[in-house]
């Protein structure tokens, strides 16, 4: 699924082949912007000179945390959604949105196997050639020594029990108290309990796979899974789940969107990213499925059935974002 200039391929110099991109922009764009931001498509498709046209640490950060916190509802998912890329001077970097679907809830298999996601092979399906933006980290030792890096030094600086039990503490009052919540208090601790475990055994996988006593490609954990970190006493679905989350997997923002900062016009109403730049500094939303008007039609019922959102979900939708901007202040 996915049209290749959602993918972020190049495909010819024509503004018109890229019009998931440039129709759902963000910012006002000129021709020049368009011309300007294929050739930064060509040249990261080619997989040259990539530092020329891709800000690498901020990107290669974003996947570090992207791919800890196991978002398949995303650019490395099947649906290849859900993320805005942002482009100044002809230098892309990737910023992160909606992150509810993350710790694996998305089409989550087993516990297990969410846990032990390989690093090395993060996107779903495929070896990732199809997606440029992320498979230049794995094409150069140089580029996927410095991912590494980054890696051991995410896992080193956050505190993953200290920031979940912080923000646990900070609305389990209000959550016990809300008439309107999609869960019980109980369901909620448990989805806190659960997601402090997803996140310890996360870490003890990701690690192995650092040091190599666990494999980081899909090949070598197919064939050997003896070292997978064991997740079987955990529930993935404690933590949320996609079914009946009204707007479907990700929801959609409406290309006639104005400005970043200013309320998305999508059935489930999430605020665009802050403004990051003016006309000349272009932010393009990844694609996004769209929505009718049951959807909306379900929302609007309010009732507990219109959601399966268990567990911390709610309390956690951006416990990925915080992971981030507190390993990018440390860096």
């Amino acid at each position: 699924m996915g049209s290749d200039d959602v993918k972020l391929q190049y495909i010819d110099d024509e503004a018109d082949s890229y019009s998931n991109i440039f129709d759902n922009a963000k910012t006002d764009i000129t021709d020049t912007d368009k011309a300007r931001l294929i050739a930064s498509l060509k040249t990261l498709s080619e997989g040259e000179n990539i530092e020329s046209v891709v800000d690498i640490k901020q990107v290669m950060r974003y996947f570090v945390v992207h791919n800890f916190v196991n978002n398949e509802d995303s650019y490395t998912g099947t649906m290849i959604h859900n993320y805005y890329l942002y482009e100044k001077d002809g230098v892309m970097q990737m910023l992160p949105w909606d992150y509810n679907l993350a710790y694996g809830t998305f089409q989550s298999s087993d516990s297990t196997s969410e846990v032990n996601v390989p690093i090395d092979t993060p996107v779903s399906g495929t070896v990732g050639e199809d997606r440029p933006m992320i498979h230049w980290i794995f094409t150069d030792t140089e580029y996927t020594d410095l991912y590494h890096q980054y890696f051991a030094e995410f896992l080193e600086q956050v505190d993953f029990s200290g920031r979940i039990q912080e923000t646990a503490g900070l609305i389990a009052e209000y959550v016990e108290k809300d008439p309107t919540k999609f869960c019980t208090y109980e369901e909620f601790e448990t989805g806190v309990a659960t997601i402090l475990e997803y996140c310890r055994l996360r870490k003890e996988s990701v690690a192995g796979q650092l040091e190599g006593s666990i494999a980081s490609t899909t090949e070598g954990q197919e064939a050997d899974a003896s070292t997978l970190i064991d997740a079987s006493h955990i529930t993935i679905s404690d933590m949320g789940t996609m079914q009946n989350m009204g707007g479907g997997p990700g929801g959609t923002a409406s290309a006639s969107d104005a400005r970043p900062g200013n309320m998305a016009s999508s059935s489930d109403a999430r605020p665009s990213p802050p403004d990051r730049g003016s006309a000349s500094e272009a932010a393009f939303p990844g694609e996004a499925p769209q929505t009718g008007a049951s959807d909306a039609a379900g929302q609007s019922t309010g009732s507990q059935s219109s959601m399966i959102l268990l567990g911390a979900s709610a309390a956690f939708l951006l416990l990925g974002l915080v992971f981030a901007y507190r390993f990018k202040e440390r860096i």
